[in-house]
């Protein structure tokens, strides 16, 4: 018979004493064990804020080698 991953996790709560840990698996299990989702508890200008977070270019804060290089030469010399 097959060990469950209830089991396994029963077993390895029941052997620590790490307060922390405990802390963190009990936090974590009340938030994924309910239908909820991020945003809730947001007011609308947060929620607003992460959409355009959200939907901003991956690039956005990139620069290039070059600027990179005109950016850091002070530090380069001595």
């Amino acid at each position: 018979m097959s060990i469950t991953i209830k089991e396994q996790l029963l077993e390895k709560i029941k052997s620590t004493d790490n307060e922390n840990l405990l802390q963190l698996l009990n936090t974590d299990f009340d938030f994924f064990s309910k239908n909820s989702d991020i945003t809730d508890g947001l007011d609308e200008d947060e929620i607003n804020e992460l959409r355009q977070i959200v939907n901003e270019p991956d690039d956005k804060d990139t620069i290039s080698l070059e600027e990179y290089k005109e950016i850091t030469a002070t530090w380069r010399k001595k």
